[in-house]
């Protein structure tokens, strides 16, 4: 009997232990294959022929015409770890400017423009996608501009915030601000997010823990490892437990 409750009491200390992590990276999964299953998501450049939309400011999409204005603002960047790292010189500071058939469809935020050699200047502040909902089988042009930046590498991301403008088929638009404390409000926009590379790090749905690098010890020994050794102990004390009783 003791050894049935030295094993039970180490069950559910590792599984008391991983439950938290495991079922985060459960969720993060799980969401993200949802989104991948209900939409097919394109880069617009993928179909349109050019080396980087973010290079290009006028196309031509679904017979509609998209196009990029930047207002100067006389400004320079803030030098980014990043731009130090690599001696770049930082970018100009400019306000983007987006018109769909000669209308502007939203007021104007600004970026950070890049100088790296490889890219292009909008890198990490602008995506645009083609998105068909398989679901609805609406398909929909997602412009999605980052508004807020970072310097340093571990600098917070509470403070992070895109702007989403969808058009759908029918010329409608509609914008809307995600945060980043709330991006689970949006699953599409951080799967667009993470596509188009316009967060300095990879997020997450609700939680970050599947964005950053895999260890031997995380996420393989725990929470994993612990949760399967924690399930393979339960179940050797329900066996015990049956035997016992016969």
């Amino acid at each position: 009997m003791r050894r049935i409750i030295i094993i039970f009491i180490s069950s559910c200390l590792l599984l008391g232990i991983s439950f938290s992590p495991m079922f985060s990276i459960i969720r993060e999964f799980w969401i993200d294959k949802k989104v991948t299953v209900r939409y097919e998501i394109h880069q617009v450049y993928q179909e349109y022929g050019s080396e980087s939309h973010l290079d290009v400011q006028e196309l031509m999409i679904d017979n509609k015409n998209i196009k990029i204005e930047e207002e100067q603002t006389g400004r320079k960047a803030p030098s980014t770890f990043w731009e130090e790292t690599e001696n770049i010189e930082p970018g100009d500071v400019v306000k983007l400017h987006f018109f769909l058939n000669g209308k502007e469809i939203s007021t104007s935020d600004e970026i950070w423009l890049s100088n790296e050699d490889e890219g292009s200047s909008y890198f990490s502040w602008l995506g645009i996608f083609n998105v068909y909902d398989r679901k609805t089988g609406e398909k929909q042009i997602k412009i999605i501009q980052r508004l807020t930046g970072i310097t340093m590498i571990n600098e917070s991301m509470e403070g992070m915030k895109w702007k989403i403008i969808s058009i759908r088929k029918d010329g409608k638009v509609n914008e809307k601000i995600l945060s980043y404390p709330h991006r689970s409000d949006d699953p599409l926009a951080v799967q667009l997010i993470n596509y188009a590379t316009i967060s300095p790090m990879g997020i997450g749905y609700y939680s970050d823990i599947t964005k950053g690098y895999v260890t031997y010890f995380f996420p393989l020994f725990y929470p994993i490892f612990t949760t399967l050794f924690g399930l393979i102990l339960l179940v050797i004390v329900l066996i015990l437990g049956y035997k016992r009783r016969k």
